[in-house]
């Protein structure tokens, strides 16, 4: 990297820490419970603890990851005057491209069994609102696609707004414990989708910095 990419990068790390703190935060943790945990104990921690209440606060939880909800409040977002610029435009734009697209290839290559043909719909909590999966577990998408776009937000959010960043984690994590209770994904599928998400996010909007500055900051 050169210097001046090095000086973006940490600019933007630190323009974001009120994300940027909590996911590295999560990232430590989660690694240490796959290796200290095995996957059935991550999984059915979540998955076991059900009620009502909790199904149906997991499936809107769980919409944050679709690919109709996040395209419709980026481009939301344009109905503001400070996001109608080329920069926003372009890099949300690729973000709505290259996500569907990095999740689609790494299912295919992965393709990898879900919880259900693990371990058989007796002993899976799911609802009865939602399509049971069976196949092309690993990455979760929902969960990539919720850290990408929450961690997309944060990134154009104005400075005096940045401490909202710390509910858009929140959000975003909620979205991925969602898939484990609705029994959808394992841990490690979650946890992938979280960092491939964030990467993605933060590397598009370093290319656009570069390739299309913004005049005024957002």
């Amino acid at each position: 990297m050169t210097k001046k990419s090095n000086y973006e990068l940490t600019h933007t790390l630190r323009q974001n820490a009120y994300f940027f703190i909590p996911f590295a935060l999560w990232v430590l943790i989660g690694g240490c419970l796959l290796l200290a945990c095995s996957r059935s104990e991550l999984f059915f921690a979540v998955n076991g603890a059900f009620n009502p209440f909790l199904d149906k606060l997991n499936t809107v939880l769980s919409a944050f990851g679709r690919g109709d909800v996040i395209p419709f409040i980026l481009l939301s977002l344009l109905l503001m005057p400070a996001y109608r610029n080329l920069n926003y435009i372009l890099t949300t734009l690729s973000f709505g491209v290259i996500i569907p697209l990095v999740i689609y290839v790494a299912k295919q290559f992965f393709n990898t069994p879900r919880p259900l043909k693990y371990y058989g719909v007796l002993h899976v909590h799911t609802v009865p609102w939602l399509d049971n999966l069976y196949e092309t577990s690993f990455p979760s998408g929902h969960t990539l696609g919720a850290f990408g776009f929450f961690m997309m937000l944060s990134l154009y959010m104005p400075r005096s707004l940045k401490p909202i960043s710390i509910l858009f984690f929140i959000l975003a994590l909620a979205c991925g414990y969602s898939r484990l209770y609705l029994g959808q994904h394992f841990f490690a599928d979650v946890y992938a989708g979280s960092i491939i998400g964030t990467l993605l996010s933060v590397g598009l909007y370093l290319l656009g910095k570069r390739f299309f500055p913004n005049p005024k900051q957002v």
